[in-house]
């Protein structure tokens, strides 16, 4: 007896399906659980930025605080904003690098849960949505970034089932009153879009996510005119849930954007953008994906050419079956595809001299807006697409005689089929753990210390900045500090107060005291000058002689030949103390002097940091 949708049986696998996927999310935890803090982390934009604004955040939660004195001398909080704000709740309640493994290992459920629904929902293949789930979890997202990324695939599956019921309501013409089973069901799929909301940001992908769910709802509405049916009110009501979100959870930042307060200006306004060229831009937003949505979707290539393949057999075959369900796979897949080109070139477009040359002129909101990250959304689009395109070659797919020569199907050719969707997922599994931090994590657990490379604990260096603290004997809130050669973030995160610090939102006037700290420097190198002046979002002291390298390791030995510093800026600005990865040789001329001759270091560390006082 053929069994319903809904049947227990059904239900059962699913529930054995995401038991599977979350276990193989467990695993992929394992080497950062047994590293500790030696694991190897991705420090770009998540260790030397986003982290702090989570810690700031957790520190200050519930005190209505308007600053954060511990960076540049009184960063506003509109200047670090966690990108996910339910985030913070792991770094209120856990120390840091437990609060980010747990938002790694919770991401890796979602993302892995999210895909799995949805591409259930699509194509109704559990084993097709399992094996996509598992290759969208092993992606390279940022913790930091919470469900930027990795939550799409739950927040479209959950437009998608109040959709469902949408339709299910008004199926007669007319709409009936909901069971409470419907009213249950509809409202804890308001819950997950808003859950999204809370667990992502605005500025980086809610943007895109409105502006997609917007032109939907539209195209919907259109459509249900057109047709004379019921106007559509899930998808209106999801993003109006998704919107109010965003705005409670934004609230100072938007005030702040449409309503600035004398002396409010934004560095930002300052910021001159740089032409980038067209195809360029395009073909690393198509492959492999730039920063963060990196997806090495080559493998889908080839699938996409079997399918065509394959439907010119089955029409060779006469198989009707298989005929409607290849076209229908690629008319889908054609569709999904399309949208991924558009968004390719939309980037592009963004990028090139005219569209700049506007975005340049503009002033007020506009000025730091970036379309750009509507390439957030590719890694999404790329899963839903290899969803539509593998199906129809699942094992449970329902045409056997379309892909062997067997009228039935037969022990080897089963197996045959498994092979090849299983190889399928397996050199794109492949692909991109090789790309991935968690190769260097399983070398650093087979070569041991051996593996050289900067991990949590060498980054920050809690030990030395311990030694640091014991020597200079003050309290850390009497005195403020600046780094060079050395990420601020880790005098930040062993709770110093900086006059530097990475932040995409912090006053222009701030930044123009800062300049004046290395106008010199900056003034000896055009590519530090115009890096600093055009762009700006890292307040650091950088030189000409190392450009704007910041973790300079002590095997090179180094030192600052000839370093030009405005130390009377800096005790202007209430600087006490200068920690510098290498030596300053013209420390004399300029005013510095060591707290010791040594410098503060361990065997293992990275670093060697020299302590200088600013006379």
């Amino acid at each position: 007896m053929k069994q319903n949708h809904n049947s227990p049986a059904k239900n059962h696998k699913g529930y054995l399906y995401c038991t599977i996927g979350i276990l193989f999310s467990f695993l992929l935890m394992l080497p950062y659980l047994i590293l500790g803090t030696g694991s190897i982390v991705t420090y770009h934009d998540q260790l030397d930025g986003e982290l702090l604004n989570y810690l700031l955040a957790a520190k200050y939660l519930f005190t209505g605080a308007e600053t954060y004195p511990e960076l540049m001398n009184g960063l506003p909080v509109t200047g670090a904003v966690p990108p996910a704000p339910l985030f913070v709740l792991f770094y209120y309640f856990f120390s840091p690098f437990a609060a980010f493994l747990i938002s790694q290992w919770f991401i890796s459920i979602i993302s892995f849960l999210g895909m799995y629904l949805l591409i259930h929902r699509l194509t109704g293949q559990r084993i097709t949505g399992l094996l996509l789930g598992i290759i969208f979890m092993l992606l390279p997202f940022y913790p930091v970034y919470g469900l930027c990324i990795p939550g799409q695939p739950l927040l479209l599956y959950s437009v998608l089932r109040l959709r469902d019921l949408d339709l299910q309501l008004s199926a007669s013409g007319l709409y009936r009153k909901p069971t409470k089973k419907e009213v249950s069901k509809g409202i804890g799929y308001l819950a997950l879009i808003l859950f999204y909301s809370l667990c992502s940001s605005l500025v980086l992908v809610g943007f895109a996510c409105l502006l997609a769910l917007g032109i939907a709802s539209l195209c919907i509405t259109f459509q249900a005119f057109r047709k004379h049916t019921r106007f559509p009110y899930a998808p209106w009501l999801s993003l109006a849930v998704l919107l109010c979100g965003y705005l409670a959870s934004n609230l100072n930042l938007i005030r702040q954007v449409l309503f600035p307060a004398d002396g409010e200006l934004s560095h930002k306004s300052e910021v001159i953008y740089t032409p980038t060229d067209f195809a360029e831009s395009f073909r690393s937003a198509f492959y492999p994906g730039i920063p963060y949505t990196e997806s090495w979707s080559v493998v889908l290539f080839p699938l996409a050419l079997l399918c065509i393949l394959l439907l010119m057999i089955a029409r060779h075959k006469k198989d009707s079956d298989a005929i409607i369900t290849l076209k229908t796979a690629l008319i889908q897949s054609a569709g999904i595809f399309c949208i991924i080109l558009l968004i390719c070139t939309l980037y592009g477009v963004y990028g090139t001299s005219p569209v700049v040359t506007i975005r340049n002129s503009t002033e007020g909101a506009l000025s730091g807006f970036n379309l750009g990250r509507i390439t957030w959304l590719l890694p999404t689009f790329w899963c839903i697409l290899a969803g539509r395109l593998i199906a129809p070659l699942c094992p449970q797919a329902p045409f056997p005689q379309a892909i062997l020569p067997e009228k039935k199907a037969t022990p080897s050719g089963i197996f045959l089929r498994y092979l090849l969707f299983l190889g399928i997922f397996g050199v794109w599994g492949s692909i991109i753990l090789l790309n991935s931090p968690l190769r260097a994590n399983i070398s650093k657990l087979v070569k041991g210390n051996d593996y050289y490379a900067l991990d949590w604990e060498k980054f920050y260096a809690t030990d030395i900045f311990e030694q640091i603290d014991d020597a200079i004997g003050r309290p850390k809130e009497n005195y403020r500090v600046i780094s060079l050669g050395i990420y601020p973030a880790a005098a930040a995160y062993n709770g110093y107060y900086c006059l530097d610090g990475y932040s995409n939102n912090y006053p222009l006037d701030y930044k123009h005291s800062f300049r004046e700290i290395m106008a010199e420097e900056l003034a000896k190198s055009e590519y530090i000058r115009t890096y600093f002046d055009n762009w700006g979002n890292r307040c650091y002291l950088t030189t000409a002689e190392y450009n704007n390298y910041y973790s300079i390791e002590k095997k090179w030995n180094g030192g600052f030949h000839d370093l030009s510093l405005n130390t009377e800026k800096l005790r202007e600005m209430g600087c006490d103390y200068l920690f510098s990865a290498t030596w300053i040789l013209n420390a004399d001329e300029l005013g510095l002097t060591l707290l010791r001759e040594e410098p503060f270091a361990t065997e293992s560390s990275w670093y060697n940091i020299y302590v200088y006082a600013v006379k």
